[in-house]
């Protein structure tokens, strides 16, 4: 029987969760935010938003407002 995958491909896969991936993706996000809005002459609203259902991240909504003074 014909497969496209190797043996040796399927012993080096590193098995990864969606929600997983979705949480690295929230610290990153939350990083980059926190480093952006510390800056010294930020003024405004740095905001991460979680859209879940049913237990389960859905979507990661990302926002950086800023006050002109």
């Amino acid at each position: 029987m014909y497969s496209c995958y190797s043996n040796a491909m399927i012993q080096t896969r590193v098995p990864t969760t969606p929600q997983g991936n979705k949480i690295e993706q929230i610290e990153t996000a939350l990083a980059k935010l926190i480093t952006e809005s510390s800056q010294r002459g930020f003024y405004g609203e740095a905001g991460l938003t979680l859209s879940v259902q049913d237990g389960r991240i859905q979507h990661i909504r990302v926002a950086l407002e800023r006050m002109i003074k």
